[in-house]
């Protein structure tokens, strides 16, 4: 938090509020962020205030300029459409003083003072592109989201939150800050937790890498919530479906997202991806022998042509191309 900001109060649950409070200031910067994500590594107890606060925000919702007035949202003159002018002017000092310090709202909030009725959910809608096609989607939010050949994403936009279901997919977001409607993607067996970020997501069957471009993700376990990793920019974590396993890296911008552009970059990489990456980008599908899968590749692949991208791939390595099965199957190159 910055230097301008109000001080913490003792409790975890007072300075969670206070972050909320903070980070939904339209002056928010990217010290903000990178002073929050120092908070949450230093106790698990903040990461759990933080969560309860954020949704308590979110539950202020579509109410706020109501509560503002001091008021339940239905608490209204009927007859003449308006208010006691006393009690809003005494309730937006009120609301003035909880955006500047924001504990006793929140303990207000626990305490169950402020009664919201439920939010309408947003429908969820489906986005799929063919392998060899891309899609750019802007969501009503403003947040966007670039999907790369073969893939498909489910969204659901509520007053509470963003949620994101990708199957088998690669997909570059660049979330609008909203601190008040959490930016939620489950993705194989994770989930991501956008704390104001660009980012890219590559899943294949039994694979996802997450790898960050601007600002913090949180990538956790879905069945184990403790277990989880903080990326920061230049960061990316490769988590294998088979041994459980996350391993976290660095990567160069240019690489998170280089489909983007045209090209791939692979940096000691597993052959089975660069053929499930190929798959995505061509409309022939590009598979490997079972022997073949394992042997590493580092280079740059400009997606151009096909066959030429194939043909380079067999230069680079010990491998030869068949036709098989309307695709290309990349077999050990004999002896």
């Amino acid at each position: 938090m910055t230097s301008s900001a109000t001080p913490f109060a003792a409790s975890p649950a007072d300075q969670a509020a206070a972050w909320v409070a903070r980070l939904h200031a339209d002056d928010v910067g990217e010290a903000d962020w990178l002073t929050l994500e120092t908070w949450l590594a230093a106790d698990p107890a903040h990461v759990d205030a933080y969560a309860e606060a954020e949704g308590l925000w979110a539950a202020l919702g579509a109410h706020r300029e109501a509560i503002s007035a001091g008021l339940d949202p239905q608490d209204t003159d009927r007859s003449h459409g308006s208010i006691d002018l006393a009690r809003r002017r005494h309730a937006r000092g009120a609301w003035t003083r909880w955006s500047l310090a924001a504990a006793p709202i929140a303990a207000a909030l626990v305490a169950g003072v402020l009664l919201i009725g439920p939010m309408i959910e947003g429908r969820a809608v489906t986005y799929v592109t063919a392998p060899g096609q891309t899609r750019d989607v802007t969501l009503k939010d403003g947040t966007t989201i670039a999907m790369n050949g073969g893939s498909r994403l489910t969204v659901r936009l509520t007053g509470k939150s963003r949620t994101v279901e990708m199957g088998e997919a690669e997909a570059a977001f660049d979330v609008t800050h909203d601190p008040s409607r959490p930016f939620l993607v489950t993705v194989g067996e994770s989930q991501v937790r956008v704390l104001g970020t660009a980012f890219n997501i590559r899943r294949d069957a039994t694979s996802t890498r997450v790898s960050v471009s601007r600002g913090l993700v949180q990538v956790s376990d879905l069945q184990d919530a403790s277990q989880a990793v903080r990326l920061g920019v230049g960061d990316a974590v490769s988590r294998d479906d088979d041994t459980d396993r996350a391993v976290v890296s660095r990567v160069g911008a240019a690489e998170a997202q280089a489909w983007r552009a045209g090209h791939l970059i692979y940096n000691d990489r597993p052959l089975s991806e660069v053929a499930t990456d190929l798959s995505r980008a061509f409309s022939t599908p590009v598979t490997v022998a079972d022997d073949t899968a394992a042997i590493r590749f580092t280079g740059v692949l400009e997606l151009g042509d096909e066959d030429r991208v194939i043909t380079r791939l067999e230069g680079f390595l010990p491998v030869r191309a068949y036709r098989a099965a309307g695709g290309y199957e990349l077999r050990r190159r004999p002896d």
